[in-house]
């Protein structure tokens, strides 16, 4: 299931800058995200000012005060002493009580063991100071991120409303995944995941370590692990991390509120770990799971996760896709059948289920002396004697979740596609099991696969707070264009905090030339800007070869103009010290010549009964030679693309548009023409027809039409018909052998 690909949206969240702030004050209600449980608000605003401090009341509360200290700075540029004294009129005072209590009891895991309380609550008290109250450090840190999201203003003055809330997870297992194993991404990536948690209060990342293409995580004991990888979708191949990367990792997420869940990939997509350690962790399709060897290596390298994880409670072991036709296949399987026996029985093993089975005991015996509980995705056997031992991830698209809750289970709800809009889904609505409030769901996950770290960075991290929504409270009613209003303005605030650097490009692009790896095609020259907002804005560095800046990378001073490809990654920087993550983006040049650039465009033309299939037969005037308007078509990005929607009077489905042109040629000669519609085509050249297709589809689907022009000037005329949705069409002219068109010349008259 993992190898199913869909299309994701690569969205680069330029700021708006003091606007979104202001915005934000405005609002009838603080674009706070997830919606809290309590909230009532007072008359009037507390001014925040360069005045304010950050009392802070408890030592354990250092380190995030720093967090939040720095994150003020980002936004209003000033740096706000952090102090522990009586508070004043203005401060933002941060505490622990761990006599706070929810309204409602929460699925967690204490002790190993799933339980239900009403720990982890927090409130936020804003009157004539900020008071941000919680019953842990993390419940601390879910309150700054509600006050964080609700500072508004403009430059030089900013304010908080006033306001009292109450709020608290719903479950404990409020989670994001990474896929690691099958593109590189850097640990500054993982920061930014972290710090869109942060502000979403996802309280769980989850690091998909290794995978078939690579392995990421270091390891001691087996020092060649991560040395054979691959990639997937034509990315970077997965690097191995440092231990001190992952070191500060852990510390960097602990102090936002955040902890890491590692995934080892366990008994199936192990190929990484395989090809490196065949006599330890490979097997007859899946990990040998009837070797002795296999355990002492899991043990080992599992040991080396947790030593570095140490503030989860869960630990990922896999168990997705394993091919079954391995398990027992192995040399060993035989002298283990007779040695093992499932806990509770009598009998030794006595096939490849139960081999499986076997395995996942074993699995939460490592685990769980680690201290962790183990989680695993739902493709392990579901034996009712394993409920006990671990949690399984349901996101497989078959409603089964009711089944696992119906004989015990604690499961964990994580839907590839959520199956019903958005505003109807919360975390008790699994691949279509509709399960009841009382049933033990630990909570719900949102999974990333195969992306790189461009796409993970520039659109998918600021997105993980969508199901947080309906997981952090899943009786919250949704007004969808309330919600999406609030839920923009918060993502433009992570990517603001988490981002400092921005980067705006000017010049012809083409969107993605392959979603899952980030790339946007350009031609030409493309100039790049990059700037930082705030009134105390550091200095930019950045690199154009794919490699991490450093305080020592090229200084930026002025816009890039860049005619090949680049791979730009940059960071702010401030007294040596890098501020923020790294934004980045990839380019690849493409040759544009012989886009046809000037067209004249006429329609919309209709028939009343007849759908867009059905008019590619009907010839209207253009065709005809009857009186017809023309317009010119005002060019878009790119240039060559005749994007026919957004012309006034032109938007609707089932209707017809011509557009033409003039090519020049310098002689008689055949050449090659390329054509893009969405949908259907006809392509008319000096009054012949010369090609078509009558199909619906996107326009980067490409005809390669065989012309012959005459000598001097060719009337080239499209009829595009639109099916549905979006209406564009495009084309571009090469020599006979794909090569350069010499002397071309398009006017449109």
């Amino acid at each position: 299931m993992k190898s199913k690909l869909h299309k994701l949206a690569i969205v680069r969240v330029l700021a708006c800058g003091w606007v979104c702030l202001a915005a934000a004050a405005n609002a009838q209600h603080p674009p706070i995200l997830p919606t809290p449980k309590s909230l009532t608000l007072g008359a009037g605003v507390m001014p925040l000012t360069s005045k304010s401090r950050l009392v802070v009341t408890d030592p354990r509360l250092d380190a995030h005060a720093a967090v939040l200290a720095e994150e003020i700075w980002l936004l209003t540029g000033w740096r706000l002493d952090q102090v522990n004294a009586d508070a004043r009129p203005g401060d933002i005072v941060l505490k622990l009580n761990p006599e706070l209590r929810a309204d409602e009891d929460i699925l967690a895991v204490r002790q190993q063991k799933v339980v239900r309380t009403r720990d982890y609550a927090h409130t936020v008290d804003v009157s004539d100071q900020a008071v941000v109250a919680g019953w842990d450090v993390r419940a601390v840190c879910e309150g700054t991120a509600t006050l964080m999201q609700s500072v508004a203003g403009e430059k030089g003055s900013f304010r908080i409303p006033r306001m009292k809330i109450k709020d608290w997870p719903h479950a404990d297992f409020t989670g994001t995944m990474i896929d690691c194993g099958r593109q590189w991404i850097p640990a500054d990536a993982l920061k930014m995941t972290v710090e869109a948690c942060r502000m979403f209060k996802v309280r769980y990342l989850q690091l998909h370590v290794g995978d078939h293409e690579g392995y990421s995580f270091p390891s001691k004991a087996f020092p060649k692990l991560g040395t054979q990888n691959g990639a997937c979708c034509g990315g970077i191949p997965p690097k191995v991390w440092t231990f001190q990367e992952m070191r500060d990792l852990e510390a960097y997420a602990t102090a936002r509120g955040v902890a890491i869940v590692p995934e080892l990939e366990t008994p199936g997509h192990h190929g990484a770990m395989g090809r490196c350690y065949q006599d330890v962790f490979d097997g007859p399709g899946c990990m040998d799971m009837a070797s002795e060897e296999l355990y002492k290596g899991l043990d080992t390298v599992i040991g080396e996760m947790c030593e570095v994880f140490k503030s989860t409670p869960y630990f990922h072991i896999g168990c997705d896709e394993a091919n079954w036709n391995g398990v027992g296949a192995g040399p060993w399987a035989q002298i283990y059948k007779r040695r093992h026996a499932v806990p509770g029985d009598n009998h030794g093993v006595r096939n490849a289920w139960e081999i499986y089975v076997v395995h996942m005991f074993r699995m939460s015996e490592i685990v769980r002396k680690y201290g962790k509980v183990p989680i695993a995705w739902e493709n392990f056997p579901e034996d009712n004697r394993l409920k006990d031992e671990v949690i399984p991830m349901i996101w497989y698209p078959n409603a089964v979740a009711h089944r696992y809750q119906q004989n015990g289970w604690t499961t964990i709800t994580v839907p590839w596609e959520l199956g019903v809009p958005f505003p109807e889904w919360n975390m008790y609505l699994c691949n279509g099991s509709r399960l009841q409030r009382t049933d033990r769901v630990l909570g719900a996950s949102r999974p990333m696969w195969q992306m790189s770290a461009i796409c993970l960075t520039t659109g998918w991290a600021a997105g993980v707070g969508e199901r947080q929504e309906r997981t952090w409270g899943p009786d919250t009613p949704i007004n969808n264009d309330e919600y999406q209003q609030r839920y923009a303005v918060a993502r433009e605030r992570v990517n603001r905090l988490a981002l400092p650097v921005k980067l705006i490009t000017e010049g012809p692009t083409m969107g993605c030339t392959y979603f899952l790896g980030g790339q946007i095609a350009f031609g030409r020259t493309l100039k790049v800007t990059l700037a930082v907002e705030g009134p105390d804005a550091g200095e930019i560095r950045y690199t154009l070869d794919g490699s991490e800046p450093a305080a020592n990378s090229t200084l930026y001073a002025q816009p890039l103009a860049m005619d090949k490809s680049f791979v730009l990654n940059a960071a702010m920087f401030h007294h040596g010290r890098q501020i923020g993550c790294v934004t980045r983006s990839r380019y690849d040049w493409v040759d544009t010549e012989g886009y046809l650039e000037d067209w004249l465009v006429a329609g919309p033309y209709t028939v009343a009964g007849k759908k867009g299939v059905d008019l590619f037969d009907v010839a209207f005037e253009p065709e005809t030679g009857g009186q017809v308007k023309w317009i010119h078509h005002k060019p878009g990005n790119p240039p060559w693309l005749v994007n026919l929607g957004p012309i006034p009077g032109f938007a609707g489905d089932d209707r017809v548009a011509y557009v033409r042109t003039k090519v020049w040629s310098p002689k008689a000669q055949q050449a090659l023409l390329l054509v893009h519609s969405d949908d259907a085509v006809k392509v008319f050249l000096n009054g012949k027809v010369v090609h078509s297709m009558n199909k619906g589809r996107y326009a980067n689907e490409e005809d390669r039409v065989q012309v012959n022009f005459q000598q001097g000037w060719n009337q080239l005329m499209m009829k595009v018909i639109n099916w549905a949705g979006d209406w564009q069409a495009q084309g571009r002219v090469r020599a006979d052998n794909g090569a350069k068109f010499e002397g071309l010349k398009v006017q449109a008259e």
